[in-house]
C-alpha cells in the first residue's frame, strides 16, 4: 500500500539547490572581493582580512540538519537531545508501526470520510492499534518540546543557541542574505554576528506546535519547537525545529529553519538609526559589520 505522506525533495531537486546556493556563494565573494569556502562547515565566503561569513538566500533557511551525534556532542544544541531520545532505537520497529498507524487512518478514511476521521481521537487510535512505536515516539516529542520551550525561553539560553545554530559559536563572524524576499531587491545585506543576536533575542519568544488536521496521521500537539515574534500585534513563526525521520539514513535527525523574509524584517526594523554602507552597487553593510569590515 502507498503511504499518503509528504515526502522530502527528491535528490534532482536537491541537487539543483545546492547548485544555486554554490553560484550564490561564488557571487557573494566576487562582490566582496573574497574567496569560496568548500565543505559543509557553517562558513561559505573569506574575505580578504580573513572574516568569515554565511551566505542565505530564499524563502526559507535551513541552518542545520544533525543526526544524535551531533547533537548530542554539541555545547548548546545538546538542548534538543532528549526529543530525539524520544524515539525509539529500534529503527525498523518504528517505520514498521508508522506504516500500520497511517494504514489504519487511511482505511478509515476509505470507510467514513475525512470529517468522521478528524474526529476520531487519539485514544480510540491507541485502542484499535495497541502498544505502538511510531504514536509513543510522538506522545514522548510532545513532553519533550515542552521542556525545550522552557528552556529556550531564558534569553541567556536561547542566545547561545543561536549562536551556535547560525554561526557555529566563534567560527563565522558575519550573516550575509540575498534579499529576494523582504525588500525583494536581491542586494546582499550583511549583519555582525552580534547584532543579529542582540536583534533575535530581544524580539523572540519559543513556543511549541499545535495538533495537525491531516485525517490520515496520528496528529499530536508539539511535535515542534517554534521561535516566534509579533508581527502587527500577533505571533508569526520564524524558525521551525523539528526531528525529521524521512529514511532509515536519517532517522532521529534535527532540522533547524528560519523564513528569510522574517528575519529580514527583524533585522532590518527593529533598531533605530541603524547604520549602512554600500559596497558597490549589490552590497549593503549594516550596523558593526561596518568596523568589521573595515569600511
Amino acid at each position: 500500500m502507498t503511504i499518503n505522506r509528504r515526502r522530502a525533495p527528491s535528490s534532482s531537486i536537491s541537487s539543483e539547490k545546492k547548485l544555486g546556493g554554490h553560484s550564490r556563494e561564488e557571487i557573494f565573494a566576487g562582490h566582496i572581493g573574497g574567496s569560496v569556502i568548500t565543505g559543509i562547515q557553517k562558513a561559505d565566503v573569506k574575505d580578504k582580512s580573513g572574516n568569515l561569513y554565511s551566505v542565505k538566500s530564499g524563502k526559507k533557511w535551513q541552518l542545520f540538519l544533525y543526526n544524535f551525534k551531533r547533537i548530542s556532542k554539541s555545547e548548546h544544541l545538546k538542548v534538543l537531545q532528549d526529543c530525539l531520545e524520544s524515539f525509539t532505537s529500534d529503527t525498523k520497529k518504528y517505520f514498521e508501526d508508522r506504516v500500520r498507524c497511517i494504514e489504519y487512518k487511511e482505511n478509515y478514511v476509505r470507510t467514513h470520510g475525512k470529517e468522521k476521521t478528524k474526529q476520531l481521537s487519539n485514544s480510540c487510535i491507541e485502542e484499535a492499534l495497541g502498544y505502538n512505536e511510531y504514536v509513543n515516539s510522538k506522545k514522548n516529542l510532545k513532553e519533550k518540546t515542552k521542556v525545550v520551550r522552557e528552556a529556550l525561553n531564558d534569553p541567556v539560553v536561547l542566545r547561545s543557541f543561536l549562536k551556535e545554530a547560525i554561526f557555529n559559536n566563534d567560527e563565522v563572524s558575519m550573516l550575509a542574505i540575498e534579499d529576494t524576499t523582504y525588500k525583494n531587491d536581491n542586494l546582499f545585506k550583511i549583519f555582525a554576528r552580534e547584532d543579529v543576536l542582540d536583534i533575535l533575542c530581544k524580539e523572540l519568544f519559543v513556543d511549541v506546535s499545535k495538533a495537525g488536521n491531516v485525517p490520515e496521521d496520528y496528529n499530536v500537539d508539539g511535535q515542534k519547537t517554534l521561535l516566534k515574534y509579533l508581527k502587527n500585534g500577533k505571533s508569526k513563526n520564524i524558525g521551525e525545529i523539528e526531528v525529521r525521520n524521512d529514511s532509515e539514513i536519517k532517522y532521529k535527525s534535527m532540522r533547524f529553519n528560519m523564513y528569510s523574509e522574517d528575519a529580514l524584517r527583524l533585522l532590518l526594523s527593529k533598531r533605530n538609526n541603524f547604520r549602512s554602507t554600500r559596497i558597490g552597487l549589490n552590497v549593503i553593510v549594516f550596523e558593526k559589520a561596518i568596523e568589521i569590515m573595515r569600511l
